[in-house]
């Protein structure tokens, strides 16, 4: 019989600054590049805010065969944990698209790869913390001017002619705390010139803010997004940066936030 050895646990140390630069550096190099965003979407704004400096918010752009698609994608949690998961995400979302023939299809097969990562974890833990992830896809096909439309609780918006057209998403997430069954639904929609597309993740509505310390909520980033949409497009998230800020004010940030604009 082997002898008995004591071990004595230590307090973990925290990350240092260089480890989450570093890390931050990291999540830099898997995302898409200016220049090839540019090449997919020539009038694209992205307004990104992370919580502090990781974040589980990110862009997912990719192109195939007519229909250029692009996602909004927002992690369980935030911080090292949701950063983390943002690595899963992307490799996940990237075997998915693939072989997929459209957005919902898309959804549907990363659910289904995001659930069996789930089963090879801790799963009761992954499961309580619920693991996963909200998104919206949107894919555009340039020739028949058209949008293809789905989502994991998020939803897409449309500013047309001054007006702002909602189009919701599926209610579950991908992965998540509980699994359901709903068959996640996709929307053609039928765009014109000029037509204004905004993708976002829930971080936006759910700041804290104001005089009366409440969350600036839907409504709140209507008007917001309403307002943005008369500025011209590469001036939208600075302007939505700004009155992010000013309602914040004081108010410590509570969730990252990402949102994506496409002029048709």
């Amino acid at each position: 019989m082997l002898p008995h050895k004591e071990f004595h646990h230590k307090k973990a140390a925290l990350p240092s600054n260089e480890d989450i630069l570093y890390a931050r550096s990291i999540q830099g190099m898997l995302a898409p590049t200016d220049e090839e965003l540019n090449e997919l979407f020539p009038d694209l704004a992205v307004y990104d805010k992370p919580l502090g400096f990781l974040s589980g918010d990110f862009l997912f752009a990719r192109k195939k065969k007519d229909l250029t698609f692009l996602a909004v994608c927002d992690c369980t949690g935030h911080g090292i944990s949701a950063a983390l998961m943002t690595v899963l995400a992307r490799e996940k979302l990237t075997h998915a698209f693939d072989k997929s023939i459209g957005p919902a299809h898309l959804l549907t097969r990363l659910d289904e790869k995001f659930r069996r990562s789930i089963l090879r974890g801790d799963k009761g833990r992954l499961m309580r913390a619920g693991a996963g992830m909200d998104l919206a896809v949107v894919a555009f096909n340039h020739d028949r001017r058209s949008l293809r439309f789905a989502g994991a609780r998020r939803p897409l918006w449309i500013v047309r002619d001054g007006a702002l057209l909602e189009y919701k998403g599926t209610p579950r997430s991908i992965g998540g705390n509980y699994w359901r069954d709903d068959v996640f639904v996709e929307t053609t929609i039928p765009v014109k010139p000029d037509d204004l597309v905004y993708i976002f993740t829930d971080g936006l509505a759910d700041q804290f803010g104001g005089l009366k310390d409440k969350k600036l909520m839907t409504s709140g980033l209507r008007k917001l997004i309403l307002e943005a949409s008369e500025l011209p497009i590469k001036d939208q998230a600075s302007f939505i940066s700004y009155r992010m800020y000013n309602w914040q004010s004081n108010y410590d940030p509570t969730d990252d936030q990402m949102l994506a604009v496409i002029k048709i």
